[in-house]
């Protein structure tokens, strides 16, 4: 489990931090990247991402072909080459995919727009996930692993309960990039055959939205030594408390069943 940081529980945000452990662009794919390099039989990765989320209009590619699904860098502002930075999903899947076989992946994506960073086909239910982007060829429906542009309703937080805890959503408006994929990092040169097995925690599907608000309990000490109200967002805080309650000691569904509990009393 690679941690990249942005700021420090306590101290103010603007306090420096070490260029190697930003989470960039470049040093969340170099850290994924050492991560499956060294992965051998047996281990079990862990990835996570508390952040912002968008869909990307890629200017590269066909007209109404659909969107990437893609996450913000703390660069992404920087660019590159006159175009905002950012990291698609298919980077992060084509990594996390490469590792051994007989590696189990799990994933945590506490953003928006993050559906399709493992298996579009991967529900519970082996349904293909809602909003996926759909083309006619040579008479059936196939989708091209793309997204259609999803809607999010305001009022999910800008209702007066939602101000209430400061809630705050974490997306950001579809951006258009002309190759949203340039100057990426090279995966494994041999990618597996058989891919591993993986679980991803997604915060929202298509036409939903993640949050991130204050939680009752969770505090934080300030620079100056005083305890303020911490904001989390929703699935991180859900998936810790869930593991927690179970020992840490459960399956997969297990922990979806007591996340899902949790979720229901926060709304």
């Amino acid at each position: 489990h690679v941690v990249q940081q942005a700021d420090v529980v306590g101290q103010k945000k603007s306090m420096k931090v070490d260029p190697a452990k930003q989470p960039t662009r470049k040093n969340i794919l170099a850290s994924l990247n050492w991560l499956v390099r060294g992965a051998r039989s047996g281990d079990v990765i862990f990835f996570s991402f508390s952040g912002y989320g968008l869909q990307v209009d890629d200017m590269d590619g066909y007209q109404d072909e659909g969107y990437d699904d893609a996450i913000l860098p703390t660069d992404f502002v920087d660019g590159r080459e006159g175009d905002y930075t950012v990291i698609v999903a298919d980077d992060i899947h084509d990594v996390l995919m490469s590792v051994p076989s007989s590696c189990t992946v799990t994933v945590l994506m506490d953003c928006d727009h993050a559906c399709s960073i493992l298996d579009v086909a991967g529900t519970p239910d082996g349904e293909f996930m809602n909003g996926l982007k759909y083309q006619n060829h040579c008479g059936f429906k196939v989708h091209n692993g793309k997204m259609q542009l999803a809607p999010h309703d305001r009022e999910v937080w800008q209702e007066e309960r939602a101000r209430a805890v400061k809630a705050r959503p974490r997306f950001q408006p579809m951006m258009e990039i002309d190759n949203p994929r340039a100057g990426r990092l090279p995966t494994r040169g041999s990618m597996s055959r058989v891919a591993p097995l993986a679980f991803a925690y997604i915060a929202a599907g298509s036409g939903q939205t993640a949050m991130e608000l204050q939680m009752a309990g969770a505090v934080a000490v300030n620079a100056d030594g005083k305890e303020m109200p911490k904001s989390h967002g929703v699935l991180t805080w859900c998936f810790v408390q869930a593991l927690q309650e179970l020992n840490f000691d459960c399956t997969h569904a297990e922990c979806m069943q007591v996340m899902r509990r949790l979720m229901a009393q926060i709304k």
